[in-house]
């Protein structure tokens, strides 16, 4: 590998991550799937109703909104900072070290948390469907202590296994998932009572509706989250420069569309009128829907869409994570293990092996003292306040890196108005999900990301006494192809 800025260190026969591995598609389908797309409507659906009632079509839209500006800012950085470090080596180069090593403290109550946010509450609804429709036990821990490992097997055996397999999975999930929105208002129609309960604030119920439209864009928002999945496999990628941001808004944009297709045709399909009433407390409302249309059949498609979904989330995001602490550990921020690489496999194989006792141990913690469906709202809302913050460094990181080293190539929309917007629209999201203070257990949620945040400072405090200079190279070290 080399770098710019940097001489090549280590030992030259050191093995590397498998060079010119993904093209177009494949980086496109890893963001893609990390946004989950099954998983993201019908496990985010009853916290958003909850909040914003049957008003899904609205809040999956405006948040797709959001998703776009943050999308735009990743793919101009990806242009010239290309790194397996993702928003750890963008925020270090176009703000500074010291607070990218926070963005990516931050970013560890993300990506490692995927695999087990995508898992518990699907193994829980596997628990269920076994037991009402075969009548048999299928508890989700063993589902999802099943899926972790075999995460971690296909994780190790290459990039190329796993691309392969998430795309497949990602097609099956959205395939049955658009399926089942057609045959919605083929059945049932769209009225003009659907449309403004859909995409208004008409239906939301309590004292402000726009308090309760924010408070559900948190899990519209978290549905998005993973669009940036391909930033870290730059060094994996054919011609990074170009292929990563082509990638983001591709997946991005797909992904905007489908949201707001089939969370609209969830208000439709259970009824507008009765989401705000009845949606979340209804157990497996996605199975009322299926079976309305089709028949007995039906739940066990959405059980299938909604397993593919995990699968594919859960892989797609300890891909990208891996490859983070790899370039992290390879840079010295942290444990040197952690950038070791599989001598054939090109796999980090070790970081690979801890990602997966993490799962095990937190997903199954999380599960018996939450429950499965609580695992994912706490650490949902959780990541959402995490990523804020690195959104929100990237957001700013535009427009001073073009500025600063690029400024012949400064665009006033693309590098100043549309980072300022995104800013602007994370701001309200976040205040509205702190004022008031939510009640438990969602309230574990702030609570946990402002106190990694404060651990983080008092790290990056503690590295820049003690390595100063491996925390410099964070931003320093970009891949180059050859």
């Amino acid at each position: 590998m080399s770098t710019t800025e940097l001489p090549p260190a280590g030992n030259p026969k050191e093995p590397e991550l498998l060079r010119g591995a993904l093209g177009l598609w494949a980086a496109t389908f890893q963001g893609i799937t990390h946004m989950a797309p099954a998983a993201g409507v019908i496990l985010s659906a009853p916290f958003i109703a909850t909040f914003a009632g049957p008003a899904m079509g609205l809040a999956f839209g405006l948040a797709g909104i959001a998703a776009l500006l943050l999308a735009n800012a990743v793919a101009q950085l990806a242009k010239h900072l290309p790194s397996a470090g993702g928003f750890f080596s963008y925020i270090s180069r176009g703000l500074n070290p010291k607070v990218g090593f926070l963005a990516g403290w931050m970013y560890f109550l993300y990506d490692p948390i995927v695999p087990i946010l995508c898992t518990v509450i699907v193994g829980g609804y596997a628990q269920d469907t076994f037991a009402t429709q075969f009548g048999l036990t299928f508890p989700w821990w063993l589902y999802s202590i099943v899926v972790w490992i075999g995460l971690g097997i296909i994780s190790y055996l290459g990039v190329k296994p796993s691309i392969r397999l998430m795309i497949i999975l990602a097609i099956l999930e959205v395939g049955i998932t658009l399926g089942l929105s057609f045959f919605i208002f083929a059945k049932h129609g769209v009225t003009t009572e659907d449309l403004s309960l859909g995409f208004t604030l008409k239906g939301i119920t309590g004292a402000s509706p726009v308090q309760g439209l924010f408070l559900g864009l948190v899990f519209s928002i978290l549905s998005y989250t993973g669009f940036e999945s391909i930033a870290p496999m730059a060094e994996e990628t054919s011609n990074p420069k170009r292929t990563i941001p082509r990638a983001v808004m591709i997946g991005t944009a797909f992904i905007i569309g489908y949201y707001v297709i089939f969370g609209f045709a969830t208000t439709v399909g259970f009824g507008s009128s009765r989401v705000a009433a009845d949606f979340a407390a209804t157990t497996n409302p996605y199975y009322e829907i299926s079976t309305s249309v089709w028949g007995q059949a039906g739940p066990l498609l959405i059980l299938f869409a909604l397993v593919n979904s995990g699968w594919g989330c859960a892989l797609s995001g300890q891909s990208a994570v891996v490859r983070v602490y790899y370039k992290m550990a390879k840079i010295g921020v942290f444990p040197q293990a952690f950038g070791k690489l599989h001598a054939t496999r090109r796999t980090p194989y070790i970081a690979i092996m801890a990602q997966t006792v993490f799962s095990i141990v937190v997903g199954i913690f999380c599960g018996i003292t939450l429950g499965t469906v609580n695992t994912f709202g706490v650490l949902g809302a959780m990541i959402t306040f995490a990523m804020i913050f690195v959104y929100g460094c990237t957001l700013i990181a535009v427009p001073v890196f073009y500025l600063r080293e690029h400024r012949d190539q400064f665009n006033m929309i693309l590098h100043g108005i549309l980072p300022l917007f995104g800013i602007l629209v994370l701001i309200p999201v976040f205040y509205y999900n702190v004022n008031p203070f939510p009640p438990m257990p969602f309230r574990l949620a702030p609570i946990i990301a402002i106190s990694w945040f404060l651990i983080g400072i008092v790290l990056v405090l503690w590295l820049a006494r003690t390595r100063p200079a491996q925390l410099e190279a964070a931003g320093k070290e970009i891949f180059e192809e050859a």
